[in-house]
């Protein structure tokens, strides 16, 4: 008799797909798909009263989609000037400010000499140079070539990189910021709209003429910038601005920050160009980058220049495209050189400029630091705290689950009709069989290879699991772990439930187990659209749920997720009917937990703005008055929750049930063995 782990290990026998994964059950696949069927929907406006009907609309959905919507607080700048130094041409200043309370923004402020009167400025904002930030060679050599331009220019760090790269501030945490309806994308604008703020206090500078620039990660905030803040008076996006479909069919795995939640459904990129007419704006692409396909860009600027050309102002957007790969080099500096003059300066038909030769002094000078120390000033507040904050004001202010019976009916419609809303809808439902893939035998068990259809384009691997000896209709157990089918065969519990005799289905939904694809790029691609990866895999399960409840072979049905995948679990238990009991062992017992550097959950676990309306608690209280386990819940390090920390989240639970006086209590067990727990429990509660 062989154990689980040895068959586990031959190259077969729990594989759905023994060839390899196919487009149908490919999650990475499908959301690709979707997002470019999405996006070709998008269509240019009929005319100037066509887009002004439109262009309002949009500009909110783009700036909710960023989570500046509403505008946070304008607080105290409380600029310092840490340093100053002398060039020949040119004055360096340190300036540290605060874009939100505690949170500081490191910069280098360049200052032309010998010109008389207010100057035109340039915001610059650095691309992905994680350690060297504002002061990438790169970087600097398009700095001190505006400088000598004539412009003042205005040189940060963006949060993660340079002298911010700091514990707490990695890019990564646009997941979890996501939670709460925030971005990466909502700090670095900000930063920006703060710089440019600061700019304005400047007798020395222009406040009618301040543009903003930038390469890569930096162009992504610069083609952004310029429809969500008007006084930025010119524009030029670098290394970046394409469409969403061909970035997302052909541009591969980005990192988190080009993602904004659902803004494939609301817009394509020729619209929050179009947005900022008639202000100029340029793109300058490398035709070979292999990131931002060109095609796409060129698309992108076509359209826009059809929207500028209903303001009369066609020639104030403008594609700049050179015969090289990613990256802001000197072709593309001059022709950034030559927009500005002609649109901040007044002078030049905006022809590319010669770039003279740019001698740069070691970008480890003292005087390039703002903090000559190297350390930040130790009321220094990071991204992580920020976030944080933010979720826990959310969760402190939910409505109370309501305890009486008429509150909770009208709470718990409320809340499901929320939660759909917030993860992008309910998907069309599909009826169909599941489609066998072979038979074996396990432990003197039946197993049957599964690929059950959840979606139009899409199916999910399983195996079920039947002990042979059974008659009659069988309780069923869905087994969910992160680490896929396999990992919930080797469970002890699933042995113990087969001996009952219970029947378990060990599923793989989208994205883990045998359909394990490029975590960030599957995730990141179903922010985009709108379907987080949280609710598709929830929504697999809950159509797994109700084909096999349909079957005359199987009676009740529960739900038991082990580990990050009992997130997975409770929230399709939360938005469907068709499910009788839910367990969940091992997992967090709030998504505030979840926020956190480095993740401390797996990227698809990260639903955007599910904080906003619920966390596991009310998750949970959805579920009443079917039987309910917390076994062994963790917090963000994975150890085991403290008692009290578990018990004052699982109050609104409590009341949730006592609302539908629930024939049994939710059970909350803290501090014993999660998996014998969560065996007895689905033993007793099935065998009923």
């Amino acid at each position: 008799m062989s154990s689980p782990l040895a068959l586990a290990a031959e190259p077969d026998p729990w594989k759905v797909y023994p060839d390899g994964l196919p487009d149908g059950a490919n999650a990475l696949r499908y959301n690709i798909d979707a997002n470019v069927e999405i996006s070709r929907q998008h269509i240019d406006p009929a005319g100037k009263q066509d887009w002004e009907n439109a262009k309002e609309s949009l500009a909110v959905d783009l700036r909710e989609a960023i989570g500046l919507l509403p505008w946070p607080e304008k607080t105290p700048l409380n600029v310092q000037v840490t340093g100053r130094s002398e060039r020949d041409g040119y004055t360096i200043e340190n300036i540290a400010f605060q874009s939100f309370p505690g949170f500081y923004v490191t910069a280098n402020l360049y200052v032309p000499k010998g010109i008389e009167g207010p100057m035109p400025a340039i915001v610059v904002t650095a691309g992905h140079s994680m350690e060297d930030g504002k002061n990438y060679d790169l970087y600097r050599t398009a700095q001190l070539g505006l400088v000598r331009e004539g412009y003042v220019v205005l040189a940060y760090d963006p949060v993660g990189q340079g002298e911010r790269k700091l514990p707490g501030n990695a890019h990564t945490v646009s997941y979890p910021a996501m939670l709460v309806g925030h971005t990466n994308l909502r700090y670095m604008l900000w930063d920006s709209i703060r710089s440019l703020d600061y700019l304005e206090t400047r007798s020395d500078v222009d406040p009618k003429r301040i543009g903003i620039a930038g390469n890569s990660g930096g162009g992504l905030n610069t083609m952004y910038a310029m429809p969500v803040e008007s006084r930025f008076a010119a524009g030029a996006s670098f290394c970046c601005l394409c469409s969403y479909e061909a970035w997302i069919k052909d541009g591969g795995d980005h990192c988190i920050c080009n993602h904004l939640p659902g803004i494939a459904r609301n817009m394509e990129q020729f619209q929050f160009v179009g947005l900022a007419a008639p202000r100029p704006f340029m793109a300058g692409n490398g035709q070979k980058d292999p990131i931002f396909p060109i095609a796409g860009t060129r698309d992108t600027i076509r359209r826009a220049q059809q929207i500028y050309g209903l303001y009369d102002s066609a020639d104030r957007v403008a594609l700049h495209d050179v015969p090289a790969g990613h990256g802001w080099s000197k072709p593309l500096r001059e022709a950034g050189y030559g927009w500005f003059n002609r649109f901040l300066q007044g002078r030049g038909d905006g022809s590319p400029v010669a770039e003279p030769e740019i001698a740069l002094e070691p970008k480890e000078s003292k005087d390039l630091l703002v903090f000559k120390d190297g350390k930040l000033p130790a009321d220094a507040k990071s991204y992580i705290e920020l976030v944080r904050e933010e979720a826990n004001r959310l969760v402190q202010g939910y409505q109370s689950v309501p305890s009486d019976s008429a509150g909770y009916a009208a709470w718990s419609k409320n809340l499901r009709k929320q939660l759909w809303e917030t993860l992008g809808g309910k998907p069309v439902a599909v009826n169909s069989t599941p489609e066998e893939h072979g038979v074996f035998a396990w432990e003197g068990h039946s197993v049957k290879r599964l690929s059950i259809q959840t979606e139009r384009n899409l199916e999910v691997p399983a195996l079920l699991v039947q002990p042979e000896s059974a008659t009659g209709p069988l309780p069923l157990v869905i087994v969910l772990d992160a680490g896929g089918k396999k990992a919930a065969m080797e469970s002890a519990t699933v042995r113990r439930l087969l001996e009952q005799p219970i029947a378990v289905l060990a599923l793989d939904v989208r994205a883990l187990g045998e359909g394990k694809v490029k975590a960030n790029q599957c995730a990141s691609d179903a922010i985009v659209l709108g379907r987080p990866l949280l609710a598709q895999q929830a929504w697999d399960v809950i159509v797994a749920a109700r084909t096999l409840s349909g079957q005359d072979d199987f009676g009740k049905v529960a739900v038991y997720g082990r580990g990050s995948a009992g997130l997975i679990a409770m929230l399709a238990t939360a938005l469907s009917d068709e499910i009788d009991a839910v367990v969940t062992e091992w997992t967090i017992a709030s998504f505030v937990e979840a926020i956190a550097d480095p993740l401390p959950q797996p990227m698809w676990a990260y639903a955007p703005n599910i904080l906003k309306v619920a966390d596991v608690s009310q998750l949970s209280a959805l579920c009443a008055p079917r039987p309910l386990l917390w076994a062994s819940p963790v917090d963000g390090k994975g150890k085991g929750m403290p008692e009290a920390s578990s018990k004052q989240l699982f109050e609104p639970v409590l009341a949730g049930y006592q609302a539908t006086a629930a024939k049994a209590a939710p059970q909350l067990i803290v501090g014993k063995d999660g998996e014998q727990v969560a065996g007895d429990f689905l033993i007793k509660t099935l065998a009923q």
